[in-house]
């Protein structure tokens, strides 16, 4: 066979169009490949290397031995039971961080179903629990309350907002308050939540008694509160710190009154959104970096707050929709 027909036979095999014949033929002369000596078929040693390595990877799904198709099966085997076994640790953790799943209070998982309290603009909601605690809810809040909450145990859940906890005594079963993390645990007393997550903080606020707080994932040691003290917990950075409040009752807002005392900007423009509706917005980073000391009452119209606001810094405003400006 001259070279010119034996590489048009090798195209045809290698693109899959040689018939039974050629095949075996071709196969043949591939066996003794290297006691071949014919040196008219390949001019160039570069054109022989890749033609030699193509065929040797269509042949070899044939002469693949078994063993290998048995480590691959084995691999397979192998990778699929660590996939199990990684969805079922994520599952895990997953739970430990869903309210009513396998927590750090040590529950087990069930299904619940929970009564949610939410809250509007300039909306105060008070709700009278099983237990005859009282919570009452502020605006633009999320409040959930299992429907078997007081059978076993008495805990809810603030995931947004600011609620203030009145609760009655039960030696036997602690009121838990859930809030982004934070766990705040008490017998019989009296305290406010602040959740807004737009504050990248949780404070907890003691009217009267004494309550437990502790953070989920060791992010906070237990720490003991007692009236007019203050926990703020950073939620960034996992820092906390432990004060006296001065504002006087923590949760004057039941009675449409936000008391702001060396606040920042951020807490301004969140008493504003929950008392008007409105976006304060910060003109420059010069006036966001300020701290505000002043009452605002819902009883107020939104021009006679904003006066106030401005006199402080000696700043101006202006509204623009459904934002209003400091300048």
């Amino acid at each position: 066979m001259d070279s010119e027909k034996f590489k048009q036979l090798l195209h045809r095999y290698l693109s899959g169009t040689a018939t039974d014949a050629e095949k075996e033929a071709i196969d043949a002369w591939y066996a003794s490949y290297r006691e071949l000596d014919d040196a008219e078929v390949f001019k160039q040693e570069e054109e022989a290397a890749r033609i030699a390595s193509e065929m040797h990877g269509r042949l070899s799904r044939y002469w693949a031995p078994p063993r290998r198709l048995a480590y691959r099966r084995y691999v397979m085997y192998a990778a699929t039971v660590c996939l199990v076994v990684g969805v079922a640790w994520l599952v895990f953790r997953w739970q430990s961080d869903v309210p009513g799943g396998m927590g750090h209070e040590g529950s087990v998982a069930t299904n619940l179903t929970y009564h949610e309290v939410s809250t509007t603009v300039r909306q105060v909601k008070q709700v009278t629990l099983p237990d005859s605690s009282t919570v009452w809810v502020n605006a633009l809040s999320q409040l959930r309350i299992p429907e078997s909450f007081g059978k076993t145990s008495r805990e809810v859940y603030l995931d947004e907002g600011e609620a203030f906890f009145e609760v009655a005594p039960d030696l036997n079963k602690p009121f838990i308050v859930h809030s982004r993390g934070i766990v705040t645990r008490v017998l019989g007393t009296a305290f406010n939540i602040t959740n807004y997550q737009r504050l990248n903080r949780i404070t907890v606020d003691v009217a009267h008694g004494k309550v437990q707080v502790t953070g989920t994932g060791k992010r906070l040691p237990a720490a003991e509160l007692t009236a007019a003290q203050r926990l703020t917990f950073n939620t960034l950075t996992g820092a906390y710190d432990r004060t006296v409040s001065t504002t006087g009752s923590p949760a004057t807002w039941r009675e449409g009154v936000v008391a702001l005392r060396n606040a920042s900007f951020d807490e301004l423009a969140l008493a504003v959104r929950n008392c008007y509706g409105i976006e304060l917005k910060a003109g420059n980073n010069n006036i966001s970096s300020h701290r505000y000391s002043l009452t605002i009452r819902t009883a107020y119209r939104l021009e006679e707050t904003l006066r106030i606001i401005c006199s402080i810094h000696q700043h101006q405003y202006r509204r623009e929709n459904n934002e209003v400006i400091i300048y």
